[in-house]
């Protein structure tokens, strides 16, 4: 009897694996590109708002990605949130050689989490129609991807996007755990049911978000969203509710952000995503029985089932290693890496368990750039 409910079990555990990889290699087919603005006669103004935060090491691509767009006249402000590396002394260095305006985040209000209000302390001193949010790991890879935004933005009527970045997965952790969690989101929150012209929901990437300035004014800025933890995605679900037209891009080949997320950086990254949930506790048992189901009754069964039945078992493993291989090749990494997936499942259990405990006892607990927070 053991043996048959294992046997469904993994039978079914190849199918939804088979699906999420349909998912996958279907979403980003169908993920729209951006257009190519070949005159570049017309310059465009865009106010850049960076917040930064310990990001000595990656700000430098940042600026320098930016300072290589062709076709727009940038006001670049970078807003620094108490950083205590070399950060301020690089934009100090950047701004005595290009027009980089350095602001301090300071009287941050109480309950405010993460990067809400230097966002909108960058907006505040913005001066064009055209306001871009970028993160200090984001890299522009092409010289026109700015040109092109603001194009696409015009040319289908839209107020405002996001591109779905590439991730440079610095390390061999990053490696091994982020794919599968990219992966989850994914499946959980498709583009194309995101980018259709009736929708509700809005995939608003911190990465790259270009707005219209009205849009952005029309929710009331971060400053609506200052205690939110997925501030992104309540922003711009609160935009989209005004009827304000989105649409999110690919930009795999064109926007890189740069991961150096370790095991520890994961296990917070999935224990804050669902904390800003507002049904986090039925997400997280959902959760926690969806990777069991898919991933760990198939890694035990192989050493419970008989060598004929744990060809089900293996098969399933296959395609967990399929489907993390897919991300990986996006991402332009080693496929190799999809091997580690065990790992990448034991993390996110461990996270959905220790979240499970934290809602039963009335809050949440998890670090974000070197700030601890506790969310009831």
């Amino acid at each position: 009897m053991c043996t048959i409910i294992l046997t469904i079990l993994n039978v079914l555990s190849i199918s939804i694996l088979a699906y999420w990889i349909g998912v996958h290699y279907v979403e980003f087919r169908k993920l729209p590109k951006l257009i190519d603005e070949n005159n570049n006669s017309t310059t465009k103004n865009v106010s850049i708002i960076i917040p930064v935060r310990n990001e000595g090491v990656k700000i430098r691509r940042c600026l320098d990605s930016i300072l290589k767009q062709r076709g727009i006249v940038p006001q670049i402000i970078v807003v620094d949130d108490s950083s205590i590396d070399d950060t301020k002394n690089i934009i100090k260095e950047y701004s005595r050689k290009h027009p980089i305006e350095m602001i301090e985040a300071s009287n941050r209000p109480p309950d405010t989490i993460g990067k809400g209000w230097p966002c909108y302390l960058g907006y505040k001193r913005a001066e064009n129609d055209y306001l871009l949010f970028l993160d200090a790991d984001t890299v522009l890879l092409d010289e026109k991807v700015l040109v092109n935004s603001i194009k696409t933005l015009e040319s289908l009527k839209l107020d405002y996007l996001s591109l779905f970045p590439r991730f440079e997965l610095a390390g061999i952790s990053a490696r091994l755990t982020y794919p599968l969690y990219i992966n989850t989101v994914l499946l959980f929150e498709r583009f194309s049911k995101v980018n259709r012209d009736n929708s509700n929901k809005c995939f608003l990437v911190g990465a790259f978000s270009l707005f219209k300035r009205r849009a952005y004014e029309s929710a009331g800025s971060h400053l609506q969203v200052l205690s939110e933890i997925l501030e992104d995605k309540i922003l711009g679900e609160k935009i989209r509710a005004l009827g304000f037209n989105f649409r999110l891009f690919n930009g795999s080949r064109i926007v890189e952000t740069i991961v150096q997320a370790g095991i520890k950086d994961l296990w917070f990254s999935v224990i804050r995503f669902i904390a800003g949930l507002k049904e986090k506790s039925t997400i997280t048992i959902l959760l926690l029985l969806f990777y069991l189901m898919i991933f760990v009754i198939p890694l035990v069964s192989v050493f419970i089932l008989s060598s004929y039945y744990a060809i089900v078992c293996i098969l399933s493993m296959i395609l967990s290693i399929t489907l993390n291989s897919l991300e990986l090749a996006r991402n332009k990494h080693s496929i190799v890496y999809a091997l580690g997936y065990p790992i990448a499942v034991f993390i996110l259990v461990t996270a959905l368990i220790y979240l499970l405990a934290s809602l039963y006892r009335g809050r949440i607990e998890f670090k974000w750039k070197d700030r601890t927070y506790t969310k009831p």
